[in-house]
């Protein structure tokens, strides 16, 4: 959540700094699209980890989860406000979803019934509209929109001219999809619904695709009868609400806009996100986890080029120690016996000890030691469980068992 945020607020304040007032606006509208979408995914994205690092051991290191039962996890206070967290998020999108849902078919309950009562007109009856677009013209002041194919006017106190600024305004919401842009930035922000820079975001992408229209209807009808258009708005006098049904933009804003010139750079304004983007990976993304980093070519090439010796102990070997069934195996063996220490549950103590310890030619376990702990008595409980290990499969170099070094680290976690 707070990545999100973070995301979201750089990538809306460089937009206002930048872009906000420029006429790019096609540019602004994909620039503000891909800013929701990304503030929204990029915290799951994930990055290669460790490129170019060796590790200590070719064995593969895991990490194996130690929980209480359920009634061991009541007494603690700490990972139920975690669990009242995600519930409180959860419910937030719940309600979010359920009113978003509950628009559009008030919406598509009203087009039905407005397409019963009302003539249907299409582009192939004399209307400039789009193909495939749905034009409803209806006899009294009812305020115009459009929803996706649909474009509905109240023509009541309207000329011709007035009526053509109108369709001109509306056919360019429908023909470049601006109810989809819309839905898609509304169900970001019910997943965001916490992110007050998302519902800014979308705000502004409402007001650019207004500029946008606007710049389609001065084309139609010229400039000052559309801005006598909107003039009659802003004043009360007159009909046409020259609106898109989801939003409504201050019109004092669209004729600034329309008074504002394309600056040379402006689009070149847009490379100022990739430093911004780029930095947010860095410090937000998720490193992605290599199920084995040391299975480079230059690491395989000298392991196979070591000979056996019954004496050492090997950090790589052509065949890995492995616990009796795998690591599946292990995972439950370690779940099973390890026992939450009660100092480390009073004291609300987690985190991850990591072990080191040899298995010898034979599969036993020895010289088992910990290179980090956390306190609490888990350090200990972790040697005790590890030391009483079943004996593995020792690790072999060019088919005879040594001695082999293994890593691993387990996670004390309160659930």
């Amino acid at each position: 959540m707070l990545f999100s945020t973070l995301a979201a607020g750089l990538l809306y304040g460089l937009y206002c700094l930048t872009l906000r007032r420029d006429r790019w606006l096609q540019l602004n509208l994909w620039y503000l699209l891909v800013a929701i979408g990304f503030s929204m995914v990029f915290p799951f994205i994930k990055l290669p980890d460790g490129l170019g690092q060796a590790s200590q051991s070719v064995a593969s290191v895991e990490e194996y989860l130690v929980t209480m039962n359920e009634v061991e996890i009541s007494a603690i206070t700490a990972p139920r406000t975690l669990g009242v967290m995600v519930d409180l998020y959860l419910v937030g999108v719940a309600l979010c979803a359920v009113y978003l849902l509950f628009q559009l078919a008030a919406q598509v309950v009203i087009v039905i019934r407005l397409r019963r009562r009302h003539k249907v007109y299409r582009a192939s009856d004399g209307f400039d509209i789009p193909r495939g677009a749905a034009l409803m013209l209806l006899d009294d002041d009812t305020a115009t929109y459009s929803f996706f194919n649909h474009i509905v006017v109240g023509t009541r106190g309207l000329n011709d001219d007035e009526v053509r600024c109108i369709l001109a305004h509306e056919s360019l919401h429908v023909r470049q999809g601006h109810s989809v842009d819309l839905l898609f930035a509304r169900l970001l922000c019910c997943l965001m619904w916490f992110n007050p820079f998302a519902w800014l975001i979308m705000r502004e992408i409402r007001a650019v695709h207004e500029f946008l229209a606007d710049a389609a209807s001065i084309g139609a009808c010229g400039r000052e009868g559309y801005l006598h258009l909107l003039y009659s708005q802003t004043t009360g006098t007159g009909y046409g609400h020259i609106t898109n049904k989801f939003h409504s933009i201050n019109i004092k804003k669209r004729i600034v806009m329309m008074n504002q010139k394309k600056t040379r750079f402006g689009a070149w304004k847009m490379l100022a996100a990739l430093p911004v983007a780029a930095v947010l990976m860095v410090v937000g993304c998720k490193p992605a986890v290599t199920e084995n980093p040391d299975t480079s070519v230059e690491a395989y090439a000298s392991i196979h080029d070591m000979p056996a010796d019954t004496t050492d102990t090997y950090l790589m070997v052509e065949a890995e120690p492995e616990f009796p069934g795998g690591m599946e195996a292990l995972m439950k063996y370690l779940s099973e016996n390890i026992k939450y220490p009660e100092q480390a549950k009073k004291e609300n103590i987690q985190g991850k000890v990591y072990m080191r310890f040899v298995v010898e030619r034979d599969g036993s376990i020895v010289d088992a030691e910990i290179l980090r702990g956390i306190g609490g008595g888990c350090d200990e409980e972790a040697l005790r469980v590890v030391n009483a290990m079943p004996k593995w499969e020792p690790g072999k170099q060019k088919g005879t068992p040594v001695r082999v070094q293994y890593n691993l680290p387990i996670v004390f976690k309160l659930q």
